[in-house]
């Protein structure tokens, strides 16, 4: 069996395809790890309000038995 060796418009439009979609492939999971990075700092952000909002909360309970025993 021979091998045709030439190189046709057939193999540049297939080479061309291929980087392509090589290309788009890493651009979308770039886009995804950007996304997932985005969510773990919005969560961080999250629960470090939320512990401020428990410390506020703690202090504000703290102030109400206070003035509870002045009285």
């Amino acid at each position: 069996m021979k091998l045709n060796k030439t190189i046709s418009l057939e193999h540049i439009i297939t080479i061309i395809v291929l980087a392509g979609s090589m290309a788009m492939a890493f651009g979308f999971m770039k886009a995804d790890i950007s996304h997932i990075e985005k969510m773990v700092e919005l969560k961080a952000d999250k629960e470090i309000i939320e512990y401020k909002l428990d410390v506020i909360h703690t202090e504000l309970m703290n102030v109400k038995e206070m003035i509870k025993e002045k009285k």
